[in-house]
């Protein structure tokens, strides 16, 4: 087996919309700089391309015009590329911003275009002999359930830190880490890190790569001679926020959602800890037979989470929005995003439609299985296609080759909460997922 390393910097410009929040932020500066990493495979037969990029999401429609443009380029074909989003929310807004009505500029968005298409064309130029080790562990303390459930029955997501109206959490986070160790005649060897929680815990208006771009710098500073690269798991229902903070972490966490300057110190201490346990098994990795590459993909219908009776309403609520009258709806911080952005979902979807079809890929090396899921998966979904995939070495990613918005277990829906109540798909979209990914993957 042949890999291939590429990474190109893709920093926006300074007065460029940023993605991720409700509110509108614009470029002021770059604390750490943003990338497109890219991993090639070649097994003398067919080439796949994992590529990871720093940003917070891409419709699918640009995803489409990216891997055309690569398969183009490359003549790779169309399956065999994995395109996975960090989501952090200090990176550049690529199209039309989910949230508000900010479009990015044209001249970005195909600088951000041939930047990916650079990358892939770079790391199947730095295509040599190599060998593929795997590794696991645990990234302890630095990923929690964001969702509770209050002492008054209600449920709600990030109630801060010490509340003391919250009586339990709504799930358990998954803390597993895999490393795809890659050890490359005469070049750098590549380490391949995959885990899930939100990347958000910086904010602000400055780009930043978040806790994602921290581990791979810690990675890189700490083994001399090794490339990262960070695949993001299902996070859907997780986050940077411990409601049981101690006194040094309360000192470097930031409140959420907000245009204020933010310290990167969390972001940073969640790199080391990541890199920490990446270090841990970085030379206890066990070698992996590498034959041969397959890869398909699956698309599957989501049923759409329409909900007309409330329709008059929701429009209220974000004509009030809109026209910068939130201060007359009764709500604050948290429960005001989930009021709005429920609205939202409900005018959004007042014609339908009534499904939404939804990109499944896999993308298999040898004994190795990369699994991509569009849009934000809750946790347990991530750890059903480990556990059910027919392969041992299953990389559930999350964010790929499409952004789909949340991703609920069917029991979320019963329990409210914003993450029910804003998604675009119904109750059940869980179990669609599940047994479509599984049935990819027995398909390679």
């Amino acid at each position: 087996m042949k890999t291939g390393y590429s990474k190109i910097c893709i920093n926006p410009p300074y007065g460029a919309p940023i993605s991720g929040y409700y509110e509108q932020r614009y470029v002021k500066g770059i604390t750490t700089s943003l990338y497109a990493r890219a991993v090639a495979f070649d097994d003398g037969n067919k080439k796949a391309l994992i590529i990871a990029i720093d940003v917070c999401l891409l419709p699918l429609e640009i995803c489409d015009r990216i891997r055309d443009d690569i398969v183009k380029a490359t003549g790779v074909d169309k399956d065999a590329i994995f395109m996975n989003f960090s989501h952090t929310h200090t990176g550049p807004l690529v199209g039309q911003n989910f949230a508000t009505d900010d479009k990015s500029s044209e001249g970005y968005d195909e600088f951000f275009f041939s930047c990916i298409r650079d990358a892939a064309i770079y790391a199947i130029d730095d295509l040599c002999e190599s060998r593929i080790e795997i590794g696991e562990t645990e990234a302890k303390n630095i990923s929690f359930i964001r969702r509770y459930r209050m002492k008054d029955g209600s449920v709600v997501t990030n109630p801060g830190p010490h509340n003391d109206n919250v009586l339990e959490p709504l799930g358990t986070p998954n803390e597993a880490l895999k490393l795809v160790k890659i050890l490359r005649d005469g070049k750098n060897d590549i380490a391949m890190i995959n885990f899930g929680t939100h990347a958000d815990s910086v904010g602000g208006e400055y780009i930043n790569a978040d806790y994602v771009g921290y581990a791979c710098a810690t990675v890189e500073a700490a083994i001399p001679g090794t490339d990262a690269i960070f695949l993001i798991g299902p996070q859907g229902d997780v986050n940077h926020v411990n409601i049981n903070t101690t006194k040094g972490e309360r000192a470097i966490l930031n409140d959420l959602d907000t245009v204020c300057p933010h310290s990167d110190a969390h972001a940073r201490h969640m790199g080391r800890v990541l890199a920490g346990a990446v270090l841990s098994i970085y030379s206890i990795t066990e070698e992996m037979k590498t034959d041969k590459i397959t890869y398909s993909s699956k698309i599957v219908d989501l049923p759409s989470n329409q909900d007309n009776d409330r329709l008059d309403e929701a429009k209220r609520i974000c004509e009030l929005y809109d026209t910068g009258r939130k201060n007359e709806l009764p709500y604050k911080e948290m429960e005001l995003v989930t009021v709005v952005s429920e609205a939202c979902r409900i005018v959004r979807l007042e014609n339908g439609p009534d499904s939404f079809p939804f990109l499944l890929s896999a993308i298999k090396v040898g004994e190795l299985v990369f699994a991509g899921i569009g849009g934000e998966p809750f946790v347990e979904i991530g750890v059903r296609i480990s556990e059910q995939s027919p392969f041992k070495n299953t990389i559930v990613c999350c964010l790929t080759n499409n952004y789909g918005g949340y991703i609920p277990t069917s029991s979320c829906y019963d329990e409210g909460g914003y993450e029910a109540r804003t998604t675009d798909i119904k109750q059940g979209g869980d179990d669609i997922i599940v047994d479509g990914m599984i049935e990819l993957l027995k398909s390679l």
